[in-house]
């Protein structure tokens, strides 16, 4: 087996998830990380690099992150990143074999995806002042956010040529997939009245496609959005992230009777065990009314 530094594997790895998988710029970092820290690791316990390590380096490298205070969630992720690298090397014929083959990760405590009931988003959404151009545009993303069921990722890339008629929007999901949403009509207004009556005053060049803006003219970021977010949560005694509104999407359409099937297309995932989760959510709900309201629960 031909001798290749880490670094240049290292390279290689993140040059294929950026280019071929779509991975965003986040991902990207994390995953450089994540393989940094077992890198050194390998380096600091018997001066290994990581196309030598094996099956029983992977165990050790999990107790280590475990008694390091690491979060079970945490672990899994960094095994998910070890897993897709060593799969790769395999893939390009640089190793014969992924030492992570039959390594189980730590088991995760399911957790229910975090959602509004219908009055909470509505509350949420009314107590966005419009009465300056940052709130029309806030409410519009929020609007947009829920309407959708989008990604953050997505919503942020979205630009106003993406637009197709006045309801609905062509965006690219993950893996660079292009997909089609679909705007409800308290989000066509909302957005109606940002492109009128905020937009043009926003933006500073003409050439500028992003569809929602910061305060000097450019594409607003994921991070300023998730900001916005936790501001607004905090009005409604919530804690809301991007994420919130799209959950809350999924888990209200269930509510309403729309077919499984149809929300996965919907959210855009690929999985429809992916998609289940939110049929828990649903089931819990269930539950709840029917405990308050059956006269023989």
């Amino acid at each position: 087996m031909e001798f290749k530094s880490n670094e240049y594997l290292l390279d290689l790895f993140l040059k294929y998830m950026r280019s071929e998988r779509g991975a965003t710029e986040n991902t990207i970092k994390a995953y450089e990380n994540d393989l940094i820290q077992f890198s050194d690791f390998l380096k600091f316990k018997e001066d290994k690099d990581l196309i030598s390590a094996s099956k029983e380096d992977l165990r050790e490298f999990i107790v280590f992150l475990t008694e390091g205070g690491n979060l079970r969630s945490t672990i899994v992720r960094k095994l998910s990143t070890l897993r897709s690298f060593y799969t790769f090397l395999v893939k390009r014929n640089i190793l014969d074999s992924n030492p992570l083959v039959s390594l189980f990760s730590p088991k995760l405590m399911k957790v229910l995806p975090n959602f509004l009931t219908q009055n909470e988003v509505k509350l949420l959404i009314d107590n966005i002042p419009v009465s300056t151009p940052l709130g029309i545009r806030d409410r519009a993303i929020v609007e947009c956010l829920y309407s959708t069921g989008m990604r953050i990722s997505e919503l942020t890339r979205l630009n106003v040529s993406d637009i197709k008629g006045n309801n609905q929007a062509i965006t690219k999901g993950k893996g660079n997939k292009e997909r089609i949403v679909f705007f409800g009509e308290y989000a066509i207004k909302s957005l109606e009245r940002y492109l009128k009556e905020v937009r043009s005053i926003l933006v500073k060049n003409e050439r500028e496609d992003a569809l929602f803006l910061n305060k000097n003219g450019t594409r607003l970021s994921p991070r300023s959005i998730e900001r916005m977010m936790e501001r607004y949560g905090y009005g409604v005694g919530k804690d809301i992230s991007p994420h919130t509104m799209r959950h809350s999407f999924a888990t209200h359409l269930l509510e309403n009777g729309a077919d499984l099937r149809a929300v996965q297309e919907l959210l855009g995932h690929s999985d429809l065990s992916t998609t289940q989760k939110y049929v828990h959510v649903t089931l819990e709900r269930l539950k709840e009314v029917y405990k308050k309201t059956h006269p023989r629960a």
